[in-house]
């Protein structure tokens, strides 16, 4: 079994590092000249980040507590079995541990966000059976009470992740997968489980949702294409997954529109508390030291008001955890392998 949580984690590796490989940046030549044209949010803003939890855990995502006196976050142990992938709560002490909300073998938890009431959390649940000599896996949505209630499952798709509560704590938003290269957007009632379509069409992976305190959804769309590759002189298929685009939805009316839209790959739209603030991720500044291979994006502000986009800071995850406001506003976390291991960083926002 260890030898099978080793294998499992080594994918998940490997899937993260194939990931980035496909979704480099092809317009570098452009960069240096967008590097001007982009102005930073504020002078020296860059630089000012820190690594914000407890450098001997191993951390994908992130959540503040409303009331800003906590975290959850999803991670483990340096040195542990991928098998303890869990949820932890950590009261932002730095000579506190963090304390595991669950510990539970058959499942691999992530990816948790705090309910508006901040008595519940929500996570994705992925669990591995063993069939033969392939690992299979499947991951629902689950909901548990705070502070020692029992999980209950909210959701049934094979692929369910990235789950976000609706401003009234009333509902959520995930992401369902249908195989690697397609991807739907559902809302659930907490109350009874009631789960309906939002949005995702043939040949769209939607992923990351974020529901603004504006009322709309914001998320990431891409459109993976069939790809000839050469390799020895020979030709094999593959899919390109694409560029990224961010657009938002209105889950009342159904309408959506596009956000942010260009020749760069966008992705992983976080809107601030006041609602005026929308960050993303993107390649469209080239990450050139650091832990590049991995991080091969950089942190953007977009002002709804205005439209204007800000640089912030480089060095932040395409892929991984998606990003994560303080309730104040005056803080951004972010997923990054700048610390060599998997960790989040936080920047103070003015």
């Amino acid at each position: 079994m260890v030898r099978l949580h080793r294998l499992i984690l080594g994918f998940l590796v490997f899937c993260l590092i194939a990931s980035a490989a496909v979704f480099a940046d092809s317009s570098e030549q452009n960069n240096s000249q967008l590097l001007t044209q982009i102005p930073p949010l504020t002078p020296n803003l860059s630089g000012s980040e820190q690594q914000l939890l407890p450098k001997n855990f191993d951390v994908w995502s992130c959540d503040w507590a409303p009331d800003s006196k906590a975290l959850i976050f999803s991670g483990k142990m340096q040195g542990e079995d991928s098998s303890k992938m869990r949820i932890w709560y950590w009261s932002l002490d730095p000579v506190s541990e963090p304390a595991p909300l669950t510990n539970t073998d058959q499942f691999i938890d992530f990816s948790p966000r705090w309910s508006p009431s901040g008595t519940k959390i929500v996570m994705s649940r992925r669990s591995f059976q063993l069939k033969f000599t392939n690992s299979n896996t499947n991951s629902t949505i689950w909901l548990k009470e705070l502070p020692g209630g029992a999980g209950k499952q909210l959701s049934s798709g094979t692929e369910d992740r990235d789950p976000f509560w609706s401003p009234d704590g009333t509902q959520l938003v995930f992401s369902r997968g249908q195989g690697p290269y397609r991807g739907q957007l559902y809302i659930v009632r907490i109350t009874d489980g009631v789960t309906r379509l939002l949005a995702g069409q043939e040949g769209e992976l939607l992923m990351s949702p974020w529901w603004g305190r504006d009322g709309n959804i914001y998320y990431t769309k891409l459109t993976p294409v069939p790809k000839t590759v050469v390799v020895s002189g020979q030709n094999y298929q593959v899919m390109d997954f694409g560029k990224g685009s961010i657009w938002s939805i209105n889950p009342v009316t159904n309408m959506s529109s596009p956000v942010i839209k260009d020749e760069f790959d966008n992705r992983l739209p976080s809107l601030s508390p006041d609602g005026q603030k929308l960050a993303f991720v993107s390649n469209r500044i080239a990450t050139k030291d650091g832990n590049g291979k991995f991080d091969r994006g950089s942190l953007f502000i977009k002002k709804i008001s205005t439209g204007e986009i800000y640089f912030v800071t480089s060095k932040v995850g395409l892929n991984g955890g998606s990003l994560s406001w303080s309730p104040d506003g005056k803080k951004l976390a972010f997923f990054t392998f700048r610390s060599i291991r998997p960790a989040i960083w936080v920047i103070n926002m003015p």
